[in-house]
């Protein structure tokens, strides 16, 4: 599955998405979790938050996580 099926599938299920992360690759950090709670969208290309600024590029996705459950991993 792709990752942007995986967090559309998310995205649009009944789950509560603030128990659900996704965790992707941070130049400063190593890795960051964002709550699913604040994604408000996603394309082909990007990952687009509420906040109305912050745009992540998909291929730095790297795992989609349910407290502690590994539920997506590249």
């Amino acid at each position: 599955m792709r990752i942007k099926d995986a967090i559309n599938k998310v995205l649009y299920s009944d789950k509560k998405r603030e128990d659900i992360v996704l965790v992707i690759r941070d130049r400063v950090k190593g890795s960051a979790e964002i709550p699913f709670s604040q994604i408000e969208r996603v394309d082909n290309y990007y990952i687009y938050l509420k906040d109305g600024e912050t745009v992540i590029p998909l291929h730095r996705a790297i795992e989609i996580r349910e407290k502690g459950k590994v539920l997506w991993r590249r």
